[in-house]
């Protein structure tokens, strides 16, 4: 969920302390569950990644009644070492991919699929670059700006960028 187009700024304040948390996502959705003045919990979780110098990180940003309203992951895997759950009541997939091989700087790189899921619900399959409606009445809007599958013998690194908001 990188990019300017339909770019929001939350102001936030943590002890006194402002902070600024940029949301960017095109298409951007309608509407957000983000209400000025609401008590947030943000927990992020950071990891090595495959390249030293990118950690792998997962957001999640919820109400103080648990609900969520923001999940986003860039990095080279799908969900955090400790496992699933930083997205429920939604769960990512990595899923086959039936793009085709392309050449590109760093060797040969397939362009990648996730599924997401909500509790008990049929997957969506969202590939590289796409957006969808999701959950239950479309009340999130998910985004996979980048899957980028791993293929044997490539140079190039797996990557992830993908994520869902609160479309109400």
């Amino acid at each position: 969920m990188r990019g300017d187009p339909g770019s929001r700024v939350l102001e936030l304040a943590c002890a006194e302390e402002p902070a600024r948390l940029y949301v960017e996502a095109d298409p951007a959705p309608p509407d957000d569950g983000f209400a000025a003045g609401q008590e947030l919990r943000i927990r992020s979780i950071v990891a090595p990644g495959e390249a030293v110098s990118d950690p792998d990180v997962w957001l999640r940003v919820e109400d103080a009644g648990g609900a969520l309203l923001l999940a986003a992951a860039v990095g080279a895997r799908v969900d955090p070492p400790e496992g699933g759950g930083w997205a429920a009541p939604f769960a990512w997939r990595e899923a086959a991919s039936t793009c085709m091989v392309e050449e590109t700087a760093c060797g040969e790189s397939r362009r990648g699929a996730l599924d997401l899921q909500l509790s008990g619900g049929a997957p969506l399959r969202l590939y590289d670059g796409t957006s969808s409606a999701a959950g239950d009445e479309g009340a999130f809007m998910a985004y996979v700006e980048a899957a980028r599958a791993d293929l044997p013998g490539s140079g190039c690194p797996r990557e992830f960028v993908f994520g869902l908001i609160a479309a109400r």
